[in-house]
């Protein structure tokens, strides 16, 4: 091969080298600018992100303020509306279960009461009750007793009653001298009503 030959595929062969390594700083030039595009656009919107959670945190904080501030105060209001129920209708006794009322009203001994049925949700409350009767006195007695229910408020939202039918049918055995019976019986109450007190009548 001549010189010239030799010369000229030098020459190519070094163009070739230089297009090479030309495209190749192209490439990582585009490279690296792609890659701080990208961390750009991560940092922003980390940026954003951190900045909803910081409000969102002091959203919570202020709610929650906001909600120390408000128990002492729903206390307050729930004692006052339980004295102003317990003033207009003091009869009213507070509704618990599984705990043994004394009533001692004539005939009316003690009542008790249980939740009944299946609990879950759409499902109405069934409360159940036992009364215990006494007769004490020395004359026979029709059994006529109403058992009702208070809301918070002092709204009547349940209704039980036995021993009478409309019109002054006696529907229960004469309860006789020094005879004691029980009765057995429940209360359906829709999801919205919430029974918190109680009071039993002796009808005559």
């Amino acid at each position: 091969m001549s010189g010239h030959a030799v010369r000229h595929s030098s020459r190519r062969s070094g163009r070739h080298r230089s297009k090479t390594r030309t495209r190749l700083i192209v490439g990582l030039s585009l490279g690296m600018i792609l890659m701080t595009v990208i961390v750009v656009v991560l940092s922003v919107k980390l940026e954003g992100r951190n900045r909803e959670l910081s409000e969102l945190l002091t959203k919570d904080i202020k709610q929650a303020q906001r909600l120390a501030e408000l128990e002492p105060k729903v206390a307050d209001m729930e004692i006052e509306i339980a004295a102003l129920v317990k003033s207009r209708l003091p009869h009213l006794l507070p509704l618990e279960f599984d705990k043994v009322f004394t009533l001692n009203q004539d005939y009316a001994k003690n009542i008790i009461f249980s939740i009944a049925g299946k609990r879950g949700k759409n499902r109405k409350k069934r409360y159940e009750y036992r009364l215990v009767m006494d007769n004490k006195t020395l004359t026979p007695v029709h059994p006529h007793i109403q058992i009702i229910f208070f809301d918070r408020d002092g709204i009547q939202v349940g209704f039980s009653e036995f021993g009478m039918e409309d019109g002054g049918i006696p529907t229960w055995d004469i309860l006789e001298h020094d005879e004691t019976r029980s009765q057995v019986g429940d209360v359906i109450f829709s999801e919205e009503a919430e029974p918190l007190y109680f009071t039993v009548r002796v009808k005559h």
